[in-house]
């Protein structure tokens, strides 16, 4: 009987190394629940239209976005991608339509380097229920005499695939006050999804430059 106390105290000990482990992992487990992904999908508007032009707006101007969006909370944004992003700025849900039968696409205005300027295309594939694939469809950017402006007509093809005509813009200067140098070049990219990523279709700038003129509107400068 003399070792019935320790005995006890023993027991008990073991009884509070058991809740107290219990308590660990049940915490552990709460840190590693991931967002529902429908809660993202939800924040982006419905596209119903066979045909989008995107553009990312003017430089340093958030005001004027033409995709301003649905800021999307932090703690949802690792679902729409692992890369390493500018966590100073956040992503913005924009538009959301059908790739294909099996995939959506998400239009979602993303960090760049000083800003949420770049607007990219993320598909959602619904049978893994994770986002697959993304790309870059505008951009504006500029740096010490570099600038970038990138812009793109999404558009629902004959064929029935979705296709994108893209326009990418690129100047530089350097040199002297007194000598400088002024390089700036025009390029065209025809794009599909082909179910899985957007595939390049031609780099034909020449005939492409033509179709992209033709589709894009005259506007005020």
């Amino acid at each position: 009987m003399k070792y019935l106390p320790f005995l006890l105290l023993l027991f008990l000990s073991a009884c509070i190394g058991i809740t107290r482990q219990q308590n660990i992992t049940v915490t552990a487990v709460r840190d590693t629940i991931s967002p529902d992904i429908s809660s993202l999908i939800n924040l982006y508007q419905t596209f119903e239209q066979d045909t989008l032009e995107i553009l990312p707006g003017a430089y340093g101007d958030p005001g004027s976005w033409h995709f301003g969006g649905t800021a999307i909370d932090s703690q949802l944004q690792p679902l729409l991608s692992d890369r390493m992003y500018n966590k100073d700025y956040l992503f913005y849900a924009c538009y959301k339509f059908n790739l294909d039968p099996n995939t959506i696409g998400l239009v979602t205005r993303a960090p760049s380097e000083y800003e949420s300027s770049s607007v990219k295309l993320f598909a959602y594939h619904k049978q893994t229920n994770t986002i697959t694939f993304e790309t870059e469809l505008a951009e504006e950017f500029g740096d010490a005499g570099d600038v970038l402006i990138k812009n793109s007509w999404l558009y629902h093809s004959p064929d029935s695939s979705w296709r994108v005509i893209l326009e990418n813009f690129s100047s530089s200067q350097y040199g002297t006050p007194e000598d400088t140098v002024a390089t700036e070049s025009y390029d065209y990219y025809h794009l599909s999804w082909n179910g899985n990523k957007i595939d390049t279709v031609s780099t034909d700038s020449s005939a492409l430059v033509r179709v992209y003129k033709t589709m894009t509107p005259v506007r005020k400068k």
